[in-house]
């Protein structure tokens, strides 16, 4: 139709009909006036629809992934709950397997070793990671582990702590148990390296010791 429109090879529109698609008969002159709406009306709607649907998905991707990482902690967190579950693992409600987890890193395990050595022969069970953490199992399902089996937890705060990223994992996954079982009194911090505390406002929530 653009092209009789342009080409001028009809002389007279106003002489020639064209049969509309519901079958009625329409004037060419008519016809080429409101040339843009049947344009529109012959064009498939598949594209249309697969145009909103890419669009729907791509934004829920965007928002889901701005929530999971917003909560990834949290979701990982139960996640690990599940899966230790699964495997039939069972938290002590009474007692607890470690008077206290140990959390540090590991440019400070001598420290924390000679720490494990004045407290061992007192009577105190402690987690640590070099010595009871178990080879092959993921050190994720470990963190939690050691978390749900320690009546508390100590965070050994230095300079190569704060720069750790297990060792903010480890301050994550104990404040989603602390809230869950409604724990907020299991975390013990201790400052070293002359570490103030508004240094570890964004990184810890507990209490100071």
């Amino acid at each position: 139709m653009k092209w009789v429109h342009h080409s001028g090879i009809v002389s007279d529109l106003r002489e020639t009909e064209c049969v509309l698609q519901n079958g009625t008969l329409a004037n060419m002159s008519h016809f080429l006036k409101n040339l843009k709406a049947y344009e529109i009306s012959c064009q498939t709607k598949f594209w249309v629809a697969l145009a909103s649907s890419v669009t729907s998905v791509f934004i829920l991707a965007i928002v889901l992934g701005i929530v999971y990482h917003r909560y990834r902690f949290a979701f990982e967190y139960f996640f690990l709950r599940i899966k230790m579950k699964l495997r039939h693992y069972q938290p002590l409600s009474d007692e607890f397997e470690y008077d206290a987890f140990i959390s540090y890193s590991h440019k400070d395990v001598t420290w924390v070793t000679d720490l494990y050595d004045k407290l061992k022969p007192k009577g105190f069970e402690l987690c640590l990671h070099h010595k009871d953490f178990l080879a092959g199992v993921p050190i994720a399902e470990c963190i939690v582990k050691a978390i749900n089996s320690s009546r508390k937890v100590v965070f050994i705060i230095t300079k190569d702590f704060l720069e750790s990223s297990w060792g903010s994992y480890e301050i994550e996954m104990t404040r989603m148990h602390a809230f869950r079982e409604g724990r907020e009194s299991m975390v013990i911090v201790i400052l070293m390296d002359d570490i103030r505390k508004r240094q570890t406002a964004k990184v810890i929530e507990g209490n100071l010791v």
